[in-house]
């Protein structure tokens, strides 16, 4: 590896490490972390009617050109 490239590796392992440490008694942290769960939960969801919009309109183009060639 290059001289500059593990110069990098450890600024950013560095940076990380001093970053966790300060967001460890972070009560915005803590925050977040306590409601990943109910976040995750409307991520999910939200992915969910994401899919059934996205196969909703797919469906309509596939309906359209099905009723273009029959008719």
């Amino acid at each position: 590896m290059k001289v500059i490239t593990k110069q990098a590796l450890v600024a950013v392992s560095a940076m990380v490490a001093t970053g966790a440490a300060f967001a460890a008694g972070d009560p915005g942290v803590e925050a977040i972390t306590a409601l990943s769960t109910q976040a995750q939960t409307y991520i999910t969801a939200a992915f969910a009617v994401a899919v059934l919009v996205a196969g909703g309109f797919w469906g309509i183009k596939m309906m359209k050109k099905a009723f273009g060639k029959a008719g």
